[in-house]
């Protein structure tokens, strides 16, 4: 029995000695990844080297910082891998792009290699990757020598090479002296512009107005006539239905009275002025007056003076009594409306 209790106590105080931890007094005594494996191998229990390290790993982790604590739970808690968060923010759209740039190269380089196969070089040195092209199209530069390039959607690019009269064998070097369309009423190139040598020229033009004026006169009277008298002047004017109107052949009639009325007061116009300037002239040659300007009160006098000269040769005196009413009249017309309405 006393050999039985020795036994026990002995075997409770090893149990307790080996239980207890040992007294760490060296850094060279601290346990190792190598003693704990060598440990368990040994033993061969595995439940206690795993509570063994949970106990050590919830003791370290008390042991560190709170920063550091939170990092490490933020790192085990994490949903991707570190492979995705190495991957691009596009969804991989670069790795698509470079697979695909890579498999072009590879076909443009089989396509060379099977077209040198066959011999048809001459069409290899125009086979280009888009890799090549795009390199040659950063590293080129625009050169000021290299002639300009214009897009054939303008109109210019049609006109080139188009006939025209510096072409047409007269002489005339491509580029100078080119033709522009021009009108002689409008520039002075053509010479000063003489109103009485053009309505001697054109004097034919004066008769012609005339026949349509009385032309006109003669389709508004069949138009104002009725019944078969009216058919018949209209007939016999070639006047059909549905041809013009009453109210379009006097509004022409009126237009052509007016230009022609507007044509022969100009005429009375230049005829006064051209009165005025040759009678300065025989003054002064005959030595009445030496050579002067009049004022342009004076010339404006001196020409309605001509102009009523003028009008009684053209239709003697009561074409100028008939002038003068009409002058008197206007002016009167043309002061009552300067004056106020109670004192008319």
């Amino acid at each position: 029995m006393n050999d039985l209790a020795s036994s026990s106590s002995s075997g409770e105080s090893s149990s307790d000695s080996e239980d207890a931890p040992e007294m760490v007094s060296h850094f060279d005594d601290l346990p190792t990844d190598d003693s704990d494996s060598e440990g368990e191998g040994e033993d061969g229990v595995h439940g206690g080297s795993s509570e063994s390290d949970c106990g050590g790993s919830e003791s370290s982790e008390r042991n560190l910082p709170l920063a550091d604590r939170i990092a490490r739970a933020a790192g085990m808690g994490r949903k991707y891998t570190k492979e995705a968060e190495d991957r691009d923010f596009d969804g991989g759209k670069k790795r698509r792009v470079e697979r695909r740039s890579r498999a072009l190269t590879v076909a443009s380089r089989r396509l060379r290699e099977a077209r040198m196969g066959n011999g048809d070089a001459g069409v290899d040195d125009q086979v280009h990757t888009i890799d090549e092209s795009t390199e040659i199209n950063k590293k080129s530069k625009k050169s000021k020598h290299k002639p300009t390039e214009m897009s054939s959607k303008r109109r210019d690019y049609f006109s080139r090479g188009r006939p025209d009269l510096n072409s047409a064998g007269l002489g005339v070097s491509v580029g100078a002296k080119k033709y522009k369309a021009r009108d002689p009423r409008m520039v002075s190139l053509s010479g000063h512009l003489d109103a009485d040598v053009f309505e001697k020229r054109f004097g034919f033009l004066d008769d012609i107005q005339d026949n349509e004026i009385d032309n006109l006169k003669m389709r508004v009277h069949a138009w104002k006539q009725t019944g078969k008298r009216g058919q018949k002047a209209r007939k016999k004017l070639g006047i059909t239905v549905g041809e013009g109107s009453l109210e379009d052949d006097r509004e022409e009639l009126t237009r052509l009275l007016q230009e022609r009325a507007e044509r022969k007061r100009a005429r009375v116009v230049r005829a006064a002025k051209r009165s005025v300037k040759q009678k300065l002239r025989e003054d002064v040659a005959s030595g009445k007056r030496a050579a002067y300007y009049p004022k342009r009160s004076e010339l404006r006098r001196m020409e309605v003076e001509a102009k009523f000269e003028e009008i009684r040769k053209r239709g003697g005196d009561d074409a100028v009594d008939k002038a003068i009413a009409k002058r008197r009249k206007k002016n009167v017309a043309k002061s009552h409306k300067l004056m106020p309405s109670h004192m008319i």
